[in-house]
């Protein structure tokens, strides 16, 4: 049996220039790992784990579900699906988690069109991500959006995987195939703003994301002097850094707060929710949480920004 871990997730979202969170020891863990690296269901479970595609999810949380509260679930599960039930999260916050390398509870039984022809373990063979919606009505930001569409191709780019892998839940679990019936992801989002409650039209998300691929951003500079623990920095309004395409980004307001990743890249924390957020999910998983105060200073000494400029 074959299983493999996929512990160079972190690198493939790097390399794309994706912002991600890593969840290591966490106290809803039912693996009980100290990190995401061996985070997974068992050796010998199912049909073991060689992933080719990735399948996309909602998470079906009534809306205004907290991202901590989303992880809590995600990485404990249920009697039915032990945690954890993806590798990849994305809140309501547009904040990516990484939460697993090896393999995860998220698609079932199923068949992907024109692949199988029997229902098959789609665990096996599919990396997953799940995202914070209630997929009843609940409106899909586009910030949201865009990050899901970079996180799928940035997946696709570093593991040469074609755009034709990227499945919805509902395209591998229809009832029609008698594996099991699911809709998700489903509601109005970017490209199908008309919907309510139906699944989305899997031809336009995979051209979505497709439009998100290409070549990978440049990686955040390395220096001995740069500081590296996670944490956060606060910084002056006008103060001038670095966007990873090379331009500028001035600090909007007074207080401004970035997110220092591992690695040395920055993540712009857009309001006080998604700041209280990401400090909660840190806290809960044991990870430091300190600030730091640059007034006047650089931040291009703590990383690169990703992701949305300031402004």
């Amino acid at each position: 049996m074959t299983y493999v871990w996929l512990t160079d997730l972190d690198s493939a979202l790097l390399t794309a220039g994706v912002p991600f969170t890593p969840i290591d020891a966490h106290p809803s863990d039912a693996t009980g790992s100290p990190t995401w690296r061996t985070r997974g269901r068992p050796e010998g479970t199912g049909d073991g784990f060689f992933p080719d595609g990735v399948v996309c999810h909602h998470t079906a949380s009534p809306e205004g579900t907290s991202a901590a509260t989303d992880i809590a679930v995600i990485l404990s599960g249920n009697g039915s699906a032990p945690g954890p039930i993806s590798q990849l999260f994305i809140g309501r916050d547009a904040v990516l988690y990484l939460l697993a390398a090896g393999r995860a509870n998220h698609a079932g039984s199923g068949m992907r069109p024109g692949v199988d022809f029997t229902c098959t373990d789609q665990n096996a063979r599919n990396v997953g991500i799940e995202v914070g919606n209630n997929g009843v009505g609940e409106s899909w930001s586009d910030a949201v959006c865009e990050l899901y569409g970079a996180t799928v191709a940035a997946l696709l780019e570093w593991y040469g995987w074609p755009t034709s892998s990227v499945y919805l839940h509902n395209t591998v679990g229809p009832p029609s195939q008698g594996c099991n019936s699911k809709i998700d992801p489903a509601g109005p989002w970017t490209r199908q703003r008309d919907l309510t409650s139906q699944t989305w039209h899997l031809p336009t998300w995979q051209a979505f994301v497709d439009e998100h691929r290409g070549a990978p951003a440049p990686l955040p500079p390395e220096s001995e002097s740069m500081p590296t623990p996670i944490g956060f920095i606060t910084c002056n309004a006008g103060t001038v850094g670095h966007h990873v395409d090379g331009s500028e980004y001035r600090s909007p307001v007074d207080g401004t707060t970035f997110y220092v990743m591992p690695g040395g890249g920055l993540q712009w924390m857009r309001t006080p929710e998604q700041l209280a957020t990401k400090m909660s999910v840190l806290s809960q998983a044991g990870l430091r949480t300190d600030t730091w105060s640059t007034p006047v200073g650089d931040p291009d000494v703590f990383g690169i920004l990703t992701g949305t400029k300031p402004g």
